[in-house]
Order: C-alpha cells, then structure tokens, then sequence
C-alpha cells in the first residue's frame, strides 16, 4: 500500500514548510533553554564550573522571559550531594539531555534534507525521533560520567592543577587523535553513505525510526569522543557547545578527511595548553 505523503503547498520556499519550521522551532527552544540556564547559573557560585572561554559570553547571554526560573537553575546546579541520589542523577541527565540535543538534532543531516525537500514529513519526524532517542541514551550514560566525576573530583576538571587536570587534558588529546584513526574515517564514510536514506517515500516509522537509529549509530562512533569532551570542558559550556556543533556540522559537509584533521589538531594543541598549565600549577 503506498504512504501517504503530507500535502504541502508548493508556494512555501524549503526553509518555511511547516514541518521544517517546527523541527528548527524545536532546536532553537533547546538552545534558548540553555542560554537562559547560563544566564542563571553564569552570576551564581556555579559560574566557575562552567568551562573554558565563559567569562568572555558571560556579559552577553540571553535572557529569555516569561520561563519558570527556577526550573532551568534546578537543572543547572552542577553541585551534588556526598552520596548518589536519583533526584541529583536525574538534574544531571535533564540537563545533558538538552544539551546533546541541542547539539546533536542540527547534525541529522537526513531528515532536514527530507524536510527542506518536501519529503514526507512523518518520515522525517520518525528519523529524527530514532536518531534523539540514541543520543538521548548516550547523553544519560555522559551525565552519569559528570556526575561520579563530581562526587569524586571536582567540577570543571580541565583547569585543576595536578594529576587530575593532566588526565582531563589527556582525554581531549586523546580525542584529537582519534581523528586521524581509520576507526573515525571508516565511521565518517557510512555516515557520508547515509546521508540519503531510502526511507524518504515511505511515512511509516516502521522504516523511518530504525533508519534514525542506525544513523545516530553511525553519528555515535564518529563524535562520540568529541561530545566526551563536554565532561571535561564544561556540560553547560555554551563556548565548547558552539564550536564542537559547528566541527560536526563542517565534518558532515566535507568530503575530505581535511576537517577531521583540522579538528584533531585544533583537540590536540587546547589539550596540550591545558595540560602545562594542570602541570605549571
């Protein structure tokens, strides 16, 4: 039987279909979200948490009204009790889930290709929502990590002195290289074969659902080191936020293995500046 295709008018340029409109509604309520908890949490005894490069964002952050307050600052206290407890845990996982989505939806390459083309519209949301639920997934199992991290360290681990900053530098190299590793190229390549899926005609989530999770798979291998990092530059880092979206986005668009290198180049100099200065310390 064939699937139904969402009528769309034809007089709607590819950039204000609705489906469209609504996905980019929905990122840019994520990335409002977040602004307004940095807003909250950058004048608070958190702001020193919150990674490399803030002070220079903290006079300019947007303050987005009429949102309950005390929501987002519940969900960016990034201070926890001495022991585990699910009411801490589920603060941390809210607030990496924003943040990796926020990052991550702009990246499915696909389903905005569908929505900007005027591919069935219910394939597309179906992508999106297999794709979301894995790095949903992985943003739970990255909270988790910052929040042991936390119990048993310290915030902000890229700018603390001795062993325990040494080893976070020695994360965001160790990402930097894996830029350059045939695991990463080979992860890049099924992403690049993906990119058109066969699942733009066909509206059922049966079909378009699994294909966002297999892409998000494929997106998982690629910059999962890469969204590691967060742990150590900051998860509400609006700075790390912005340029590891735009290396993702730019590595997604090349055909070459030029920007990953540039990436891990650009990893391996920043984790080797905060590394002599874990040591100089």
């Amino acid at each position: 039987m064939p699937s139904q295709r969402l009528s769309l008018s034809t007089g709607f340029p590819p950039v204000v279909r609705p489906p469209y409109v609504l996905a980019a509604g929905l990122v840019a309520l994520g990335w409002l979200a977040i602004l307004d908890m940095l807003d909250t949490a950058i004048f608070s005894s958190e702001a020193g948490s919150l990674g490399p490069g803030m002070a220079v964002v903290s006079g300019v952050l947007l303050k987005v009204k009429g949102i309950p307050l005390e929501l987002w600052q519940s969900l960016c206290v990034t201070d926890v009790e001495p022991d585990f407890s699910w009411a801490s845990w589920s603060q941390f996982g809210a607030m990496g889930a924003i943040m990796t989505l926020a990052m991550m939806l702009p990246c499915a390459s696909p389903a905005w290709r569908m929505l900007r083309t005027g591919g069935v519209a219910s394939a597309a949301f179906g992508f999106l929502g297999g794709y979301g639920f894995i790095w949903i997934l992985f943003s739970l199992v990255l909270a988790t990590v910052d929040m042991s991290l936390h119990l048993h360290v310290g915030p902000h681990l890229v700018s603390t002195a001795g062993l325990t900053g040494v080893l976070a530098a020695a994360a965001v190299i160790g990402a930097g290289v894996f830029q350059w590793t045939g695991f990463k190229h080979g992860a890049r390549l099924q992403i690049a074969t993906c990119n058109l899926p066969d699942i733009h005609g066909d509206a059922r989530l049966t079909s378009s659902f699994p294909a966002g999770i297999r892409y998000a798979g494929y997106c998982v291998r690629s910059n999962g080191l890469l969204m590691m990092c967060m742990v150590f530059l900051g998860m509400m880092n609006i700075v790390a936020m912005a340029l590891l979206l735009l290396a993702m986005a730019l590595e997604k668009s090349a055909t070459k293995t030029h920007v990953s290198h540039g990436i891990g180049i650009a990893l391996v100099l920043a984790g080797s500046l905060w590394m002599y200065g874990a040591v100089a310390n």
